[in-house]
């Protein structure tokens, strides 16, 4: 009896530290800004209409880089948690026709500034307001990009949504992966998507990788039935969550 007693506490220990341990570290999980390198973007030395470009927000500096094509039509776009945003412009360059711009968020590569919710909520309104005077907006979003797009979205006039794998809520992620912790209590920021694309009005395309062990299809998949507007599902087959943004077919049918 005493061992069964001693190994229950200890079980309870481990609990409340393995549930203190996921409070703790929630921002480097959902912010996961230690990758990107803090120098220069890549594509300032590859494409000379690519130029760079610095946005102040609100106690902080975004870093981003801006394709100039002398078009009336805008790409913007949000980047993954692990993304230096500054790489998709490549990927559209030979989008003939439209702008584009790219902000890395605050506290990734070298924009200045603690990220949040609320933060990267409020600085798509800022790059939405600068950039998009007299221009047709068409918003890309991947991953948590894909949250920030979304709340974008809902809030302006735009002519069209990409989402990349996107997700129905961060909480529902979590809560798919770490089922036995108390996750709607400990979780600061749960970029609620599902809440915000039934306020979407523009027609909305949706690619989701069929191999995703990040974004589950079925996150995907519960997001799509809150949408209210048009929308359109390009299921890529033998495709992560990693490598979606290399895949051909992803590529051809990126064209806004």
């Amino acid at each position: 009896m005493t061992t069964i007693k001693t190994l229950l506490i200890l079980s309870i220990i481990a609990y409340i530290g393995a549930t203190l341990y996921l409070y703790l570290t929630q921002e480097s999980q959902i912010f996961h800004f230690d990758i990107v390198p803090k120098k220069e973007p890549k594509v300032l030395k590859k494409y000379p209409k690519c130029k760079r470009v610095k946005l102040k927000v609100k106690d902080g500096l975004l870093d981003g880089v801006y394709l100039d094509n002398s078009s009336k039509k805008l790409i913007i776009y949000f980047g993954g948690n692990a993304d230096d945003a500054t790489d998709f412009l490549e990927i559209i360059k030979d989008i003939n026709g439209f702008d584009a711009v790219a902000f890395n968020y605050r506290g990734n590569g070298l924009s200045k500034g603690i990220p949040s919710q609320k933060a990267l909520y409020e600085d798509a309104i800022v790059i939405y307001d600068k950039f998009a005077k007299d221009k047709d907006i068409y918003v890309i979003g991947r991953s948590l990009g894909s949250g920030v797009a979304t709340y974008l979205a809902s809030k302006k006039e735009i002519k069209k949504l990409f989402l990349i794998t996107p997700f129905d809520s961060i909480e529902n992620i979590a809560k798919e992966r770490y089922p036995i912790f108390p996750i709607s209590l400990l979780l600061k920021y749960k970029f609620d998507s599902k809440k915000y694309i039934e306020q979407v009005k523009a027609p909305i395309v949706i690619f989701m990788a069929e191999g995703d062990k990040t974004v589950s299809n079925k996150s995907t998949k519960n997001l799509i039935k809150h949408i209210r507007s048009n929308y359109t599902l390009k299921i890529l087959k033998h495709t992560t969550h990693a490598d979606i943004l290399s895949n051909e077919n992803f590529i051809k049918e990126i064209k806004p």
